[in-house]
């Protein structure tokens, strides 16, 4: 046993010579190890009104945002200084939090940085120390990194080989684009900020490292949906001060937790009561975010749950489908009776309605879409001038409608035009490689009821691909840090799910003595 109380095994999988006959003597030594405490405790209540506090205030103060208002750029932006008041409050929160759970501080501040990129995504991503390129996303990473590999140290995590390679290779083509934005005399600041697209790959080991044990898993998913609902809260009070505005929250961060909880009522793993709660809270964020991105989310979801075998249990794949369009089918009947009585929310309801409708009908009049084709048009002829090693880090993405450094809101796009197929390439090995991975884990494990949680988060990697199809991912810190956490948390899950299978598969001491 380690100090974690995890399993010390050597290299290799497990005999049955040399592991069944201490089955008896770990599994007591596995209780002591991880005692039963509470998830929500008074530290986690009072984060949660705190945070309640700051972004309902903050969303009644807040300006309106302008349709295309450009994206962060270099260290141009300002975020506002709610972001900074939460993070700064809630980080020693955090610490009691951890003390009261017997956390470690270094999962502390995980669980701190889920809660406020959730709660704010880009605001709270871009805080910066003054004078210096670096953000508070690139500054956790860098602690976490410490306290794993110097403090702890551990070894890198065990994963396939196919990964390993794809995930290098992805990395090698990065240093290249970095290294001819350098020689190239291209601005420094510009080349670093295109570099984390390939560097915040490294929250990859602190996701897998991180999640120890299924006590771990429960703890992020609560925190990520604290800060998904404060975001909810701060969009709330921004609507009610300017309805005209387009769109009040990021639907990515409602979209991953409102799955996570359909998923968990249809496999009744939390109670009725506070999945229906939950479920509202959540779906109020879908039409808040007003993001055609995640209904094409929700409909990619659906096709999958059909078509994917193993993606659930069997018994359960199909209360699953009819849990989901129920609730969904409620809910949004319950939301249209109300914006048909309320003024504001009907306005903002027509137009949800009518920029959905435009999206799909009318794409010729929609000049958000218009918008993406030229700048994907824009990205395809780049990529063509260089297409092995494309053209580079550190080059403005502007063109013939834009004079601001606004990228191609392609995530793949790019990929492709900067680092060329040497990017690319490796980039959808891994992603494919790590997706069938995923769903063969889920179908050798459909009997462990810890499968839900390795669901949830493959369903949240879906979403975060498909979501990256029309918006930014790799590029941006508050999307590219939790995508490939999340990734970490996958493969993590996958390994203790088949070990768990494999001890549940050795014979008892009894039955061994007795054959």
């Amino acid at each position: 046993m380690n100090q974690n109380g995890a399993l010390a095994l050597r290299a290799g999988h497990p005999t049955r010579s040399g592991f069944s006959a201490e089955r008896s003597a770990v599994a007591p030594v596995l209780i002591r190890k991880h005692p039963r405490t509470r998830i929500v405790n008074s530290w986690l209540i009072l984060i949660g009104i705190v945070g309640a506090i700051i972004a309902v205030a903050d969303g009644l103060k807040r300006p309106p945002n302008s349709d295309l208002e450009p994206l962060p750029q270099s260290l141009q932006y300002d975020p506002y200084s709610a972001a900074l008041l939460l993070a700064g409050i809630t980080l020693p929160l955090a610490f009691a939090y951890a003390r009261r759970a017997r956390a470690s501080l270094t999962e502390a501040v995980f669980l701190w940085f889920i809660l406020c990129t959730a709660a704010y995504t880009k605001d709270f991503s871009y805080l910066r120390l003054p004078g210096v390129p670096l953000f508070v996303t690139d500054i956790v990473l860098i602690v976490l990194l410490t306290s794993i590999y110097i403090v702890q140290r551990r070894r890198g995590p065990r994963l396939p080989v196919v990964l390993n390679i794809s995930l290098a290779l992805f990395a090698l083509a990065g240093v290249l684009a970095a290294a001819r934005g350098f020689l190239g005399h291209h601005d420094p600041v510009l080349v670093l900020r295109d570099s984390a697209i390939v560097g915040y790959s490294l929250f990859l080991p602190a996701g897998y490292h991180l999640t120890r044990n299924w006590l771990v898993i429960r703890r992020i998913a609560v925190w990520f949906a604290l800060g998904a609902a404060l975001s909810i809260l701060n969009g709330l009070a921004q609507f009610a001060v300017v309805p005209e505005q387009r769109r009040f929250v990021s639907g990515i961060y409602v979209l991953v937790p409102f799955v996570g909880v359909l998923v968990m009522m249809a496999n009744r793993l939390i109670r009725t009561r506070v999945a229906w709660i939950l479920a509202g809270i959540f779906s109020i964020g879908l039409f808040l975010a007003n993001s055609r991105s995640v209904f094409v989310s929700i409909v990619v979801l659906f096709v999958l749950a059909l078509l994917v075998p193993g993606l659930f249990r069997r018994k359960r794949r199909l209360v699953t489908l009819i849990t989901a369009l129920v609730t969904a089918a409620v809910l949004a009947g319950s939301f249209t009776l109300l914006y048909l009585h309320l003024r504001s929310e009907r306005d903002f309801a027509v137009r949800v309605a009518g920029e959905l409708s435009s999206g799909v009908l009318h794409t010729s009049n929609d000049p958000y879409w218009q918008f993406r084709l030229m700048a994907w048009q824009e990205a395809w002829n780049r990529f063509k001038e260089y297409p092995a090693a494309g053209e580079g880090f550190g080059i403005p993405f502007k063109f013939d409608i834009w004079d601001e450094d606004v990228r191609p809101h392609n995530t793949f796009l790019t990929v492709l035009y900067k680092m060329g197929l040497l990017g690319f390439l490796p980039l959808l090995i891994f992603l494919f490689y790590f997706f069938w991975l995923g769903f063969h884990c889920l179908r050798r494990n459909q009997t462990n009821n810890h499968v839900v949680f390795l669901e949830i988060v493959i369903l949240a990697q879906v979403c975060f691909c498909v979501w990256g199809g029309a918006s930014l991912m790799l590029e941006s810190p508050y999307l590219a840090s939790l995508f490939w956490a999340g990734v970490g948390i996958s493969l993590r899950l996958a390994q203790k799910l088949d070990f768990e299978r494999s001890f549940e598969a050795l014979p008892d001491q009894n039955q061994v003595e007795q054959s």
